[in-house]
């Protein structure tokens, strides 16, 4: 029988309606075998791999259709095929990305959210997840340096000018902030995982600025660790931690760490939730780069409400205590922070907004001699965040942070003064 490549492809799109996969399969080969970019064709061998539950390669057909698609419809069923190829395979990360590119494509918002949905419950059922931040920020101060040549106690000149490396220099701060996780242990209201995360800042200075480099001032660190889930009722649940690593600091190691975390999250009404948490790290000192040993215990407390219209509102309260053989290392801190969304955009952004306040407080600081008193630092900082929901590709929204930070001293060498705007990237869902 001879058939036009309609009339063939006509054919195979039937035999696939009446349950005959394999005479589906045979007519898309022979389209393309006279077009290898005949995307519906492609389309006809994923659906007809499928039903013969050859799924893996189904899955590869789905994506060459996606890849020789000519319209967002054809990539959206192309996207859904593959993913539902791929969770038939059982393999619940690459579905969750080919959902993503369904709901990017969807037809309708009412489609949309269902594939979010769809997406969440892949999630749900995946024993691996991950989750990738990254921002470019530029910044008229990277290295945190004094809004002043000059170095002052208490007002008194006593030491002298700042080098130009003490003084704030403007930059950009790159930050990459990658987390993982792996569940080896689910039951019915507790789970086991195994954790990771990695953090980097890297800095690159505007100017050529004497006694130092943006690598000087870098960041990594990198920790593995295991996180337990108890939620024994429906109002709240149980979150324990133990985790270690290495922080590296200009390219050099700087500490290794090991810590050990518990905090629990209590629903007090409807929309109203309280948090609380404790963290306790041990962290030994790379002399050779000029760290020391020290304890660190932290405790917060935050409290959420949803609002009317889809906003939140939200208060936390920080405690920091650091133990130190290192000069200048011991110290306390106290922050506060309210943070507020809007439910509502205001044109294509929906925006949120936090003020804080913190007080940094050394009992013994020394500037070639002691301190009379220590150190003292007060600080307001703040800051507005627009994320835009309407210019989302496969989930990642854009973001757009402006951020400010005021520090006073009884040192003037931090008197800091800090302004920066920030675009950035996260997940939507």
């Amino acid at each position: 029988m001879r058939l036009s490549l309609p009339q063939a492809q006509a054919l195979a799109q039937q035999a696939l309606g009446k349950g005959q996969p394999r005479t589906a399969l045979t007519l898309s080969e022979g389209l393309l075998a006279a077009n290898p970019e005949n995307g519906h064709a492609h389309f006809i061998r994923a659906r007809a791999l499928g039903q013969l539950t050859q799924y893996r390669t189904g899955q590869h057909a789905a994506a060459r259709a996606y890849r020789t698609a000519r319209t967002d419809v054809q990539r959206f069923e192309a996207a859904k095929l593959a993913a539902e190829l791929a969770f038939a395979d059982e393999r619940l990360t690459a579905s969750q990305l080919w959902l993503r590119r369904a709901v990017h494509y969807a037809p309708s918002e009412d489609v949309r959210r269902d594939y979010v949905t769809a997406f969440r419950n892949v999630r749900h059922r995946n024993p691996l997840s991950f989750n990738l931040r990254f921002s470019i920020t530029p910044s008229d101060n990277v290295n945190n340096g004094a809004n002043s040549p000059w170095n002052l106690i208490e007002g008194s000149p006593l030491v002298g000018a700042l080098s130009p490396s003490a003084q704030a220099i403007p930059g950009i701060v790159a930050k990459t902030d990658m987390i993982g996780a792996y569940r080896i242990h689910q039951a019915e209201g507790v789970e086991t995982r195994l954790t990771g995360r990695v953090l980097s800042n890297e800095v690159r200075l505007n100017n050529p600025v004497a006694g130092i480099s943006g690598s000087d001032i870098s960041s990594l660190r990198a920790q593995l660790g295991v996180a337990h889930v108890w939620a024994p009722g429906k109002d709240g649940y149980w979150r324990f931690e133990l985790n270690g690593g290495r922080t590296w600091y200009g390219r050099a190691p700087y500490y290794d760490f090991a810590g050990v975390g518990i905090s629990r999250v209590q629903k007090l009404g409807e929309r109203l939730s309280l948090s609380l948490g404790t963290h306790f790290e041990e962290q030994n000192g790379r002399r050779v780069a000029g760290s020391r040993d020290a304890s660190v215990w932290s405790a917060v407390a935050g409290l959420a409400r949803g609002l009317t219209g889809g906003g939140s509102l939200r208060a936390d309260l920080l405690y920091r205590d650091i133990d130190s053989d290192g000069v200048n290392r011991t110290s306390r801190q106290w922050s506060a922070q309210m943070s507020y969304a809007m439910g509502r955009s205001i044109g294509p952004a929906k925006i949120s907004f936090t003020l804080g306040h913190s007080t940094l407080d050394y009992d013994e600081y020394w500037v070639i001699t002691p301190v009379p008193g220590g150190r003292v630092d007060d600080s307001w900082f703040g800051g507005a965040t627009a994320s835009f929901a309407g210019w989302s590709y496969m989930g990642f929204v854009p973001e757009l942070s402006l951020t400010a930070e005021r520090s006073r001293s009884n040192i003037s060498r931090f008197d800091v003064d800090l302004s920066a705007i920030s675009l950035g990237i996260r997940s939507e869902f």
